[in-house]
């Protein structure tokens, strides 16, 4: 039985954008005060989105996200990766 090696990346956005993913999961954790809205899912301060695929899945999709008004804009987002 062989290993799959992957890596973690992590990035932080303070701005309203987009990522592409091109990854196996990839997690969106709202880490400022304000609401911000991933793809019509609206997380709220300290909530966290998780989209998990199978064993060599690679999920290509961009994902537009967008800060609600009045307060610290922070979403932080970490890929999973296969090497």
């Amino acid at each position: 039985m062989s290993c799959i090696q992957y890596t973690t990346e992590t990035k932080i956005y303070v701005l309203t954008g987009s990522t592409d993913t091109n990854c196996n999961s990839i997690l969106f954790i709202n880490t400022g005060t304000s609401a911000v809205t991933i793809d019509a899912v609206v997380l709220q301060q300290g909530q966290q989105l998780r989209i998990d695929g199978n064993e060599n899945e690679i999920l290509v999709k961009t994902y537009y996200f967008t800060f609600a008004t009045g307060g610290t804009n922070s979403l932080t987002i970490v890929y999973k990766r296969y090497l």
